[in-house]
């Protein structure tokens, strides 16, 4: 499908499309994040596994600024937190969860940068993994999901909804981005993958794992995808891309990809010293801050210097009374690691078959007589679609769909059609 790329003719003064305010004061708090776990939290080890959005924070932000439908969902990775915080996620549960802390959305057992949040005043945040690759057919089983309450069942909220996943250009060589776009475009899905393309995947060029190191480029001729792509440091650029990628997705539904180069400012994480980068490629890196950009886009033209001044202090204060709040927590305790593996009696808040009414099947020792994998498949066009033979996407796709309350049925006849795409 055609490819979008800007020759943009520049405004007098920022888009007033974008309440860049709050784009800044999004952008702000994240950065203190970051500075505050890189100059205190780490070296005092109360966060052991730091990952630096720097330099990714910008597009992020715009991009979940956007994300307004009542059932919109996004799934990221460890390096989303910018836009977690532009869907509302309080910086004290980000700080907690990243310090092991009791409580919040992991209870201290895992990394804090993997994000959940059923968010009911906006976007949901699917629960993330650590797993490169594994975001992204979550979103294609919620989009499908979708597609189903919109068309069979009429709900017109579904029906302006999308699904976003955020994946940067190192995971694009994985398993699980193939399988999802191949669902995704082979049943025209209202899902956008958003990849910020730093162009590095961990300490390797992108060159390395993907020809040419330039995904947009190579999939310009993937049958179903409409292609945006440019420069994620450009506030006037990253601004109208996403807007037109979103409204795409969310007008055509159809699935497409926003493709925007930034910098990854800091290393992989917060170990990593970047010795692989020349000090030419990190001094190009720190020229293309979006940070510095904003604050030239936005000043005088819409705000003082001393307006800016002030977002920034009152960020700040965000900062250290969330560092204060999750410090008082106490220590997620180890015993609760295994709690909910199973089911315990305590629902979950978004998704699932339970409120809807489904009992589970009694256990038995005995097994499935369905038997194996190909058996339990039959029948059910959704196997086909984790696009390869791999279990890693077929269960996120399912995940996808429970996380909506959907459980497609085998017999396929009571389930009525999408668009004639399949049986569902």
């Amino acid at each position: 499908m055609a490819r979008s790329s800007l020759s943009i003719a520049r405004r007098n003064a920022p888009d007033v499309s974008v309440d860049w305010v709050e784009v800044l004061r999004h952008m702000a708090l994240s950065r203190a994040l970051d500075e505050l776990e890189e100059t205190r939290l780490v070296p005092e080890k109360k966060v052991l596994y730091q990952f630096s959005a720097r330099g990714h924070d910008m597009a992020q932000i715009l991009l979940g600024m956007r994300l307004d439908a009542p059932h919109d969902a996004v799934c990221g990775y460890y390096r989303s937190r910018p836009m977690l915080l532009s869907l509302e996620v309080d910086p004290e549960e980000a700080l907690a969860s990243a310090m092991g802390r009791a409580g919040g959305y992991l209870g201290g057992r895992d990394i804090g940068v993997v994000f959940n949040s059923p968010n009911p005043r906006g976007a949901t945040a699917l629960p993330m993994c650590g797993g490169v690759g594994a975001q992204y057919s979550p979103i294609a089983g919620w989009a499908q999901a979708m597609e189903y309450y919109a068309e069979v069942l009429g709900s017109e909220g579904h029906g302006r909804s999308i699904g976003v996943v955020l994946g940067g250009d190192g995971s694009v060589a994985s398993n699980g981005f193939w399988s999802a776009l191949t669902i995704a475009t082979t049943q025209k899905l209202p899902m956008l993958f958003y990849i910020e393309d730093n162009g590095f995947g961990i300490a390797v060029a992108s060159t390395f794992q993907t020809p040419g190191g330039n995904i947009a480029a190579n999939l310009a001729a993937w049958r179903g995808l409409k292609i945006f792509t440019g420069d994620g440091t450009d506030p006037e650029e990253a601004a109208l891309l996403t807007a037109q990628a979103v409204a795409f997705v969310r007008e055509e539904r159809l699935p497409a990809m926003l493709h925007l180069t930034v910098p990854r400012l800091q290393g992989y994480s917060f170990q990593d010293t970047q010795t692989y980068k020349t000090p030419e490629v990190v001094e190009a890196e720190w020229a293309r801050d979006p940070w510095a950009k904003l604050r030239n886009y936005l000043v005088p033209a819409l705000m003082s210097e001393d307006g800016w001044r002030k977002e920034l202090e009152a960020a700040a204060d965000r900062d250290e009374a969330a560092r204060e709040a999750a410090e008082a927590r106490p220590v997620a305790k180890p015993e609760t690691v295994l709690r909910n593996v199973f089911f315990e009696g305590e629902m979950q808040a978004t998704g699932g078959l339970m409120p809807q009414g489904w009992a589970a099947p009694a256990s038995t020792d005995l097994a499935r007589p369905e038997g194996a994998a190909h058996q339990y498949g039959h029948g059910d066009p959704s196997r086909s679609r984790s696009g390869t033979g791999a279990e890693s996407p077929h269960a996120g796709l399912w995940r996808g769909y429970r996380s909506q309350g959907w459980r497609p049925r085998r017999n396929a006849g009571a389930s009525g059609e999408i668009r004639n795409r399949s049986r569902l």
